[in-house]
């Protein structure tokens, strides 16, 4: 879109931009459309690069500046759409995927070896403005770039907020900040809810996103907020479920259901279908991605596109920024340790104790509390010792010795570095809370997040992620989010009277959860295919160690979350035949196959 001066290309969605269209109007400026791209547009005109200030959305965009004779590029606060670029001083190229940018005759196909590094050692991904791609760069979030007729570009962060360092709260302002939660995520939500589309809600059964479809219900409802015709009589859910119950919820899922009225759509992905479909998700996905559970995402994303839903609400963000993980709770009591709070932490580690652990019995939480509180340099001879298996670190070491001997001695020094960034943050929740959010866990669930619904054209909304909410949520004191052995504190006093109580005080966390041991097992013949013959990936992992190592796990000797190290080998593998394999002239998924061996 162009306005006379400006260009725009433009991905995402800006939420509030009827009020911005109103404070626009009042200036002075003239609408010829019902879009919020010519907002966007206009708001650029009357305040510059200060205009991302004002907008509340999800976003990527590219806009030429004729005035200035400037290229200006910007990404939404958390990154929830993609911007990528190239630059070599003579070419700039950006896209919102990777694969586009392949295409252009400047752009080398090549691996970058220090992210294939942290993937396979530190089970890293989205963490750094680098890519899987050499010479690949990804704008990071909150930052914009400029690129005059000079040649010059310039980024910039444009927002910035920092975390609460503080534990305590009083009753005052507890009460506060409960209803100042409660206020704030009503109208994230409510802002999601605006749509001329059909629009539905992602239902795990956890907490977050029960959470969401029960507010939703209520604004759709009874106040409302949106067109009647776009929901139907009843708002429409949608689960990914399993036979197994060890990683099913339709029991919660179901109790949902009742309080709301909700349609529920189910899918029950499986193993099979899985080693079929593999490589086309890969493919979407433009670099590797983690674990199985993005498969049952993907599945749901299908699910929502066959209903004729084309916008969902989701709860990316609620685990990070409330402390959903089990993983937090050594945080947390390491914390109270470090900061002299030994009283404290002893009632919070009986408390946990008593609501079951949450996945972690007592040995276990002890030892990562007495890990967090080791100097550095005794806790890397540890992890060095036993690999980290009683602390939950790299299981067995399988990581470390699959992979090719000079391209491990290289990035050495990267692997130290990340442990001693991972160790400053053991010893302080609010911190690390913040590196999740920002680095270490939530951009990869954002990556996986909008290209499983962008392959099936279902624009996901995520509401925790609101910057308001997440401003709030981060001024307030740690006592706020981990309180009496429970996580996400405020999110279940605001969901009071909301949510059924099952559900408001679950003490387990599945996390979505997949059965990725069977379904890995169900791939043997897949995996052993890829691991023979010619291995693309064998400048970074010894196919024979893989191979050995996989033999290992298939026949039950290997320990811990083994498996998703095995994952991480299987994605690096396809998607090295998937995007750089030089026999594929243009690789699209539908060429790339998982043989049998």
């Amino acid at each position: 879109m162009r306005d006379g001066k400006n260009w725009i290309t433009y991905n995402g969605e800006i939420y509030n931009y009827l009020e911005l269209k109103a404070e626009l109007a009042e200036r002075g400026h003239d609408f010829r459309t019902t879009s919020d791209t010519e907002v966007l547009l206009k708001a650029y005109r009357e305040w510059g690069s200060d205009c991302l200030q004002h907008l509340n959305g999800m976003f990527a965009f590219a806009l030429w500046d004729g005035t200035r004779q400037r290229l200006f590029a910007a990404r939404d606060r958390f990154g929830i759409k993609p911007l990528y670029y190239f630059f070599d001083e003579k070419t700039f190229a950006f896209a919102s995927e990777i694969k586009a940018l392949l295409l252009h005759p400047s752009v080398p196909r090549q691996p970058n070896p220090r992210i294939i590094y942290d993937y396979l050692a530190l089970g890293l991904a989205d963490h750094t403005e680098e890519t899987f791609f050499s010479r690949i760069w990804q704008l990071p979030p909150s930052h914009f770039l400029t690129l005059d007729a000079n040649g010059r570009l310039e980024r910039r962060r444009w927002w910035k907020v920092t975390a609460n360092p503080e534990i305590d709260v009083d009753t005052a302002a507890e009460d506060r900040f409960i209803e100042q939660f409660r206020a704030s995520f009503e109208d994230a939500i409510r802002l999601r809810l605006r749509s001329d589309v059909p629009i539905g809600t992602c239902l795990s059964g956890g907490l977050d996103s029960s959470s969401i479809v029960t507010v939703a219900n209520r604004l759709m409802f009874e106040e409302l907020a949106l067109d009647r015709r776009l929901v139907g009589e009843h708002q429409k859910t949608f689960s990914a479920c399993f036979e197994d119950n060890r990683f099913d919820e339709r029991s919660f899922i179901e109790q949902v259901l009742q309080t709301t009225g909700a349609e529920n759509y189910q899918i029950f992905p499986d193993g099979q279908t899985l080693w079929e479909e593999l490589p086309r998700v890969i493919w979407y996905m433009d670099e590797p991605f983690a674990s199985t559970s993005q498969y049952s995402q993907w599945n749901v994303m299908k699910r929502v596109a066959q209903s004729g839903v084309t916008v969902t609400l989701d709860g990316q963000g609620g685990d990070e920024l409330l402390a959903g993980y089990p993983g937090y709770y050594g945080v947390w009591l390491t914390t109270l340790i470090k900061r002299g709070r030994f009283g404290h932490a002893v009632r919070e580690a009986r408390s946990i104790q008593q609501l079951g652990g949450r996945g972690r019995g007592a040995k276990d939480l002890l030892l990562r509390t007495a890990y967090g509180l080791l100097p550095f340099g005794v806790k890397t001879a540890l992890r060095d010792l036993v690999a980290g298996r009683a602390f939950g670190l790299s299981p067995d070491g399988h990581s470390l010795d699959v992979l090719q001997p000079a391209f491990r001695r290289e990035f050495a020094g990267r692997h130290r570095e990340w442990l001693y960034q991972q160790a400053e943050n053991m010893q302080n929740f609010p911190q690390r809370l913040y590196e999740d959010v920002f680095r270490y866990s939530l951009p990869s669930l954002l990556r996986y997040e909008d290209r499983n619904s962008m392959a099936f054209s279902i624009e996901s909304r995520t509401p925790f992620l609101d910057y308001r909410l997440v401003e709030l949520i981060l001024s307030m004191p740690a006592a706020m989010k981990m309180r009496n052995g429970w996580t996400k504190w405020v999110l279940r006093l605001a969901m009071e009277g909301t949510l059924p109580p099952a559900i408001q005080w679950r003490s387990d966390k599945k996390g979505f959860v997949t059965p990725e041991v069977l379904w890995l097992r169900q791939g043997e013949p897949q995996i052993r295919g890829l691991f023979s013959g010619s291995v693309l990936s064998s400048e970074f992992v010894d196919p024979k160690r893989v191979h050995d190592n996989v033999a290992r796990f298939l026949a039950g000797k290997a320990s811990g979350a083994y498996h998703t190290e095995i994952s991480r080998w299987i994605n690096l593998e396809l998607w090295m035949r998937c995007f750089l394999d030089v026999r594929l002239a243009v690789p699209e998924h539908r060429e790339v196959s998982v043989k049998t061996g």
